[in-house]
């Protein structure tokens, strides 16, 4: 029966009247909504202020010890996925809107105040300069790197596979061998005719000009391999 039924929104309402009134209860709203825009702005400045030699300072006890990486992994994993290691200043991507909360709670519950952020992302996600699924860091020390915040898809494991051959020189290289053998190979099959030196020399022919073809190619397209670019902040 209609009569006995109990809207629950307007009886909460009846009581949080008798308690606050509208003006008051508008105003502190309007507290809330000033308090999080600050945070936000404060949180916008620090990310997009030029890193220094700050080091930040974590309470030891507060700290989550699987999110603490040294520089050389991070190195090692910049150049195995072709990723940059680069201030946030450079970053044009889009943060996530908990990352606004996040800081200042990481920052509330060290009693510190964090600079000097760095993100790990693909090229694409940084301004880079002209000579042109982000993980974000703050240095603590050492070489070492406390995780802050990961947000976004995550990478997909064969881009390993993709870009190991831009990892240094050596990878092109064998890569550009591979790529001749199979291709020798696969001549052969359709043409049987040949002889085994004449194998060898389309061999030894595929190599240069894979070799030739591969470093033209990065060469006119202003690339450089993974070691050489995991925290270079300049485009090529």
């Amino acid at each position: 029966m209609l009569m006995f039924d109990l809207n629950l929104q307007s009886t909460l309402k009846k009581d949080r009247d008798k308690l606050i009134s509208s003006k008051e209860l508008n105003a502190i709203v309007e507290k809330i909504f000033n308090e999080k825009a600050i945070n936000i702005s404060k949180v916008k400045r620090k990310l997009d202020k030029p890193n220094d030699s700050y080091i930040n300072s974590l309470t030891f006890d507060d700290i989550e010890t699987d999110k603490i990486f040294h520089i050389s992994s991070i190195k090692k994993l910049c150049i195995k996925y072709r990723l940059r290691f680069l201030d946030t200043h450079l970053f044009k991507g889009e943060y996530p809107s908990e990352l606004y909360n996040i800081i200042p709670q990481l920052e509330a519950k060290h009693q510190t105040t964090l600079e000097n952020f760095k993100i790990m992302a693909p090229s694409k996600l940084f301004r880079l300069r002209t000579k042109e699924d982000p993980l974000l860091f703050a240095p603590i020390g050492n070489g070492y790197y406390y995780l802050v915040h990961k947000w976004g898809r995550d990478l997909k494991s064969y881009r390993r596979f993709l870009v190991w051959p831009f990892k240094n020189v050596n990878t092109l290289i064998f890569t550009s061998i591979i790529l001749s053998l199979i291709s020798t190979v696969f001549g052969a099959k359709i043409f049987n005719n040949f002889s085994d030196n004449e194998l060898f020399v389309i061999f030894i022919f595929n190599i240069k000009t894979f070799v030739f073809v591969t470093f033209y190619l990065l060469f006119m397209m202003r690339k450089n391999f993974n070691e050489s670019i995991w925290n270079s902040k300049y485009k090529n």
